[in-house]
């Protein structure tokens, strides 16, 4: 059997699917499949279950789903911008940076034999040095990518309520 117990403000204060009750306790209410499912979203008004007219009401998924598409991209990002920690340093990553980046890659020689660092620094480096760091940036992007991806198939999977407290969070964010 299926029922609730009701606060003074009509609200479930608790509810017990309980399959050995063989009568419903006093000041309880029987709930049917539907009720049960949607117990907290029911209040008790004038001895009648009604829906709840204070209850939030989610956007619809499609919305939901934008904006955690949205945050998605935010966060990817914010990964992408968040800088590395290499050799000891840490280093830019945004889009200007990696540009100047790979402009020298090209070029095959670095000015001054000085890379700057996120804090404004000038270390010594050679080539093969700024070949590494490049390694472990592009290596850093592509883990923040497959993270995404990974958090993108998990929204496909996720319902109104979760996609509604769904915040994206992973080791860029730690």
């Amino acid at each position: 059997m299926q029922y609730a117990f009701f606060d003074l403000n009509g609200r479930v204060a608790e509810a017990h699917n309980d399959d050995t009750v063989g009568t419903l306790p006093d000041g309880a209410f029987e709930l049917d499949a539907d009720q049960w499912r949607r117990r907290f979203d029911l209040r008790l008004a004038g001895g009648q279950l009604i829906d709840d007219p204070l209850r939030p009401v989610l956007p619809p998924i499609e919305a939901l789903q934008a904006r955690a598409s949205a945050l998605l991209s935010v966060w990817e990002q914010r990964g992408r911008d968040a800088g590395i920690d290499h050799a000891g340093q840490h280093w830019l990553t945004t889009a200007d940076a990696l540009q100047d980046l790979r402009d020298v890659l090209l070029a095959g020689a670095v000015p001054g034999g000085v890379w700057v660092t996120a804090a404004r620094q000038a270390v010594p480096m050679t080539l093969a040095e700024l070949q590494m760091l490049w390694q472990a940036i592009t290596a850093r992007v592509a883990l923040v990518r497959q993270q995404r991806l990974a958090m993108e198939r998990e929204v496909a999977e996720m319902d109104a309520e979760q996609l509604a407290a769904f915040s994206p969070v992973r080791d860029h964010d730690q």
